[in-house]
């Protein structure tokens, strides 16, 4: 039977490999296809109610109502729907800032506990589904970067400070970090950055990823300086950049945030965290919290962030196991 499913995924790997921006990867009929997949993990994947609104899934990680979500969506009276249709008020306990991940409590027994495996267990490459309350998975993709810590990774909380603004839009496409776009009237454009600069160092710091350099810039706030590497036509230059206020409302919106919300709506937080999995899924923001699988349904991890266009986020198994006991403390974990 495996190798039928096995057999079956291959069979369809060409029409999912020209997908238009992964909307393939959410059309109910190839979702069908990643049924088995999901199959031993949807008895553990619950629906989050927080303030009257279906805001994320839940992974039961325990027989007697201990479950995982995102903790960032929460607010006021928080419910689960459980699998059987019985919705059923939670508990807060312990909660995770950087890998934004909280644990919820509810007077049940006999729930079925997801088993988690390692990342490593499935490669770059590979198929992936995200689990649901129902029998297809809410989305399907592949593992586009294997799990990897973030350098710097640091979150700031809506209600602090905010991150100061440079003002760019990055190739989400290059290996490194290149800038994309310069907006109009930001520090980046006063200072002379360009579209097509390579950024290599930010404050001295080496920058392998996208994800590197906004963990690292969002360590500073409005009014502080910081100093750029770059490299244009060849030539490195340095840059000293006093950072500026990031616009609000709906000014200040680049050519890039449009493109990356036209696949579907991004999480509010999606970034800061400290090690993703990232996949190309297109995983709708309430649909974060459940458990992301491979085709054996092995748990990889927990879905935690639409991050862009083709990337979204999981804290990986290997990250979320040690955490398990200390989130059923009531204490922040920081």
């Amino acid at each position: 039977m495996k190798r039928f499913f096995y057999l079956s995924i291959l069979t369809v790997g060409f029409l999912f490999a020209d997908r238009a921006h992964g909307q393939q990867g959410t059309n109910p009929e190839f979702l069908k296809l990643f049924r088995s997949a999901v199959a031993s993990s949807k008895p553990s994947t619950v629906r989050v109610i927080s303030g009257g609104k279906e805001l994320a899934l839940g992974t039961v990680i325990s027989a007697d109502g201990w479950i995982l979500t995102k903790h960032s969506v929460l607010k006021d009276k928080i419910a689960v729907i459980l699998p059987d249709g019985s919705e059923e008020d939670a508990e807060l306990f312990g909660f995770d800032v950087p890998c934004d991940l909280a644990m919820l409590k509810i007077d049940a027994k006999d729930l079925k506990a997801v088993t988690f495996t390692d990342s490593k267990a499935s490669k770059i490459g590979h198929w992936v589904a995200s689990a649901g309350t129902g029998s297809d998975p809410v989305a399907v993709g592949v593992i586009s970067v294997a799990a990897r810590e973030i350098k710097g990774a640091k979150f700031t909380p809506p209600s602090g400070s905010q991150g100061g603004y440079l003002g760019i839009a990055l190739d989400l496409d290059f290996a490194g970090v290149k800038v994309q776009e310069v907006l109009p009237k930001t520090p980046a454009e006063k200072a002379g950055l360009k579209a097509n600069d390579q950024i290599l160092t930010l404050n001295g710091e080496n920058l392998p990823s996208t994800d590197d350099f906004l963990a690292l810039l969002a360590r500073n706030k409005s009014g502080d300086e910081v100093k750029l590497k770059i490299i244009r036509d060849e030539k490195e230059q340095d840059f000293t950049i006093t950072l500026g206020q990031r616009p609000g409302g709906k000014g200040g919106k680049s050519r890039s945030d449009i493109q990356n919300n036209m696949g579907s709506k991004l999480s509010d937080r999606r970034a800061g965290f400290p090690v993703i999995l990232q996949h190309d899924s297109v995983l709708r923001p309430n649909d974060c919290g459940g458990p992301l699988v491979n085709l054996d349904g092995q748990v990889l991890g927990i879905n935690i962030a639409r991050a862009g266009r083709v990337e979204s986020y999981a804290i990986p198994s290997e990250t979320v196991r040690p955490l398990l006991e200390k989130l059923k403390m009531k204490e922040l974990q920081k």
